[in-house]
C-alpha cells in the first residue's frame, strides 16, 4: 500500500461535480514509470519483472467515475511460497477544488489540490491471502512512502492538519481464510465496492435487514471468492468491511469520483496479474471517456 520514489505533479481537473453544496475535482493521472499495468476502460494487466533492490509501486488512473465498482482481481502463477506483490483498487478518488473539506462532515481540512481515496490491497504472502483497507487523506504525492503518511488515526477529527497527509486506518492485513490458490496457480478476489443509502439513485443494493443498525454515508465492502451476481455458481463472501461514515465523510449521496488501480512488485520478483471493472454503480451519466 505504499508507493515511494519521485514526486509526481498534481493530478489534472477532470471534471468538476457537486457533492452537498461542495466543489470537487478528480484527477485523471498515470504514476508507472516502467509502464508495467496495461489496458484501459475496464481491463487491466500487470506482468512485470522487478530487477531492483525496491518494491517497484505502479498506478494507473481509470476513466470511469463512479459511486462505486464491483472488481475482479487475479493473481497468476501463485505458490505457497509466493510473495510477489500487491494488487489493489482505489475509489472515490478527488481532491478539493478549494482549501476546504470535500465532503459533508466535520472532517480534518484540505488543501488545495490535496487527494483523498479509498484503497483496498490484496496479496498471496507465503501462502496466506490476505487483504487491507485504509482511506489516505491530504495526499500530493502518490509515489511518497505510504503516499507521505506518517501519521494514522481513526476517524477525520484526530487533529487532521490542513496539509497533513495521514492514513485513516480501515481494515488493517487481514488474513482471508476461505481464499486459497487454485489448481491452474491463480488466486481469485472479486471486491464489491459500495456506499450505503437508501434508494440510491445510482442502483446502490441497500438491504434493509443486512444494515438496518448501520448509518448512512456508510461505504461497504464484500470480498468474495467468486462473481456474486452469476447464478449457476455459489460464490462465497470471504469477509465484508463496513466504513463508517465518520471515515466516508458522507451524510448524503456521494459524488461520482474517479476509480483507479495499483500494484506494487516485490524486488527481483515477477507480478502477474489482472483487474477487470465487472459491474458499475453508476447514474446514467457517469463521465466514461
Amino acid at each position: 500500500m505504499k508507493l515511494s520514489k519521485k514526486v509526481i505533479a498534481a493530478m489534472s481537473a477532470s471534471a468538476l461535480l457537486l457533492t452537498a453544496g461542495i466543489f470537487t475535482s478528480c484527477g485523471e493521472e498515470d504514476d508507472d514509470t516502467e509502464g508495467a499495468i496495461s489496458g484501459s476502460g475496464k481491463n487491466y494487466s500487470i506482468n512485470y519483472t522487478n530487477s531492483g533492490t525496491d518494491i517497484y509501486r505502479c498506478w494507473n488512473t481509470t476513466s470511469f467515475k463512479h459511486e462505486g465498482e464491483l472488481v475482479k482481481v487475479v493473481f497468476n502463477n501463485q505458490e505457497s511460497t509466493s510473495h510477489d506483490g500487491n494488487l489493489g483498487f482505489v475509489w472515490d478518488l478527488c481532491q478539493s477544488k478549494d482549501a476546504k473539506n470535500p465532503n459533508n462532515v466535520t472532517l480534518g481540512h484540505t488543501e488545495k489540490g490535496y487527494q483523498n481515496f479509498f484503497v483496498i490491497g490484496a496479496q498471496n504472502k507465503q501462502g496466506t491471502i490476505r487483504y487491507y483497507v485504509s482511506k489516505l487523506f491530504n495526499v500530493s504525492n502518490l509515489q511518497a512512502d505510504n503516499f507521505g503518511a506518517s501519521k494514522t488515526v481513526s476517524t477525520h477529527d484526530e487533529g487532521i492538519a490542513a496539509t497533513d497527509p495521514v492514513e485513516i486506518e480501515v481494515k488493517k492485513w487481514t488474513k482471508l481464510s476461505d481464499a486459497s490458490i487454485a489448481s491452474d496457480k491463480t488466486v481469485t478476489l472479486w471486491f464489491d465496492i459500495y456506499p450505503l443509502f437508501e434508494n440510491s439513485k445510482y442502483g446502490v443494493p441497500y438491504a434493509t435487514t443486512a444494515y438496518a443498525d448501520t448509518e448512512y454515508g456508510a461505504y461497504v465492502v464484500d470480498i468474495y471468492d467468486a462473481d456474486p451476481r452469476d447464478t449457476t455458481v455459489t460464490a462465497k463472501k470471504l469477509d465484508t468491511v463496513t466504513i463508517d461514515s465518520t471515515i466516508t465523510g458522507y451524510s448524503a449521496e456521494p459524488t461520482q469520483n474517479t476509480l483507479a488501480v495499483y500494484a506494487n512488485v516485490q524486488p527481483s520478483k515477477t507480478l502477474s496479474g489482472s483487474w477487470n471493472l465487472a459491474s458499475d454503480y453508476a447514474a446514467a451519466e457517469a463521465v466514461e471517456e
